[in-house]
């Protein structure tokens, strides 16, 4: 069909353009690494920071985000991708810089260079329990 016949019909074509953002973090050789129970209280820690400013703010009080990290022979992440966001890019940027600190022996590379794994990390901001947890899935 040509344009000029679809315009005397009163249609119109139109191309579209679709885009993926992709956020991944890399380890800084300067911060320490993290095994699961120090990335727990150290989650723990800023998500008890930023509760406060999230309830007058009215932003959800729970949440959680999926992580695919790359890892070594010797546990050491190398790369953390996230995977599906909290909707705020603060709280994602710090479950992604710390997710790329891990260091842990059970999620090592084992007959090969590299590894991927899968990551949650929830975080919660009800008064009886605000923290985060981070859990190792697909494994």
């Amino acid at each position: 069909m040509r344009p000029s016949f679809l315009a005397a019909l009163g249609m119109t074509v139109f191309g579209a353009c679709v885009s993926t953002v992709t956020h991944y973090y890399l380890p800084n050789a300067s911060n320490p690494r993290f095994d699961t129970a120090g990335a727990t209280q150290m989650l723990s820690q800023y998500v008890r920071v930023q509760c406060p400013e999230r309830r007058a703010a009215q932003k959800p009080e729970r949440g959680d985000v999926r992580i695919t990290i790359l890892t070594d022979s010797s546990g050491a992440v190398t790369r953390a991708e996230l995977m599906s966001s909290t909707g705020d890019e603060v709280l994602d940027g710090v479950f992604g810089t710390v997710a790329a600190q891990l260091k842990v022996d059970s999620i090592r590379a084992v007959g090969a260079p590299t590894a991927t794994r899968r990551l949650r990390v929830a975080y919660t901001c009800e008064a009886d329990a605000p923290g985060a947890t981070l859990e190792v899935i697909g494994q």
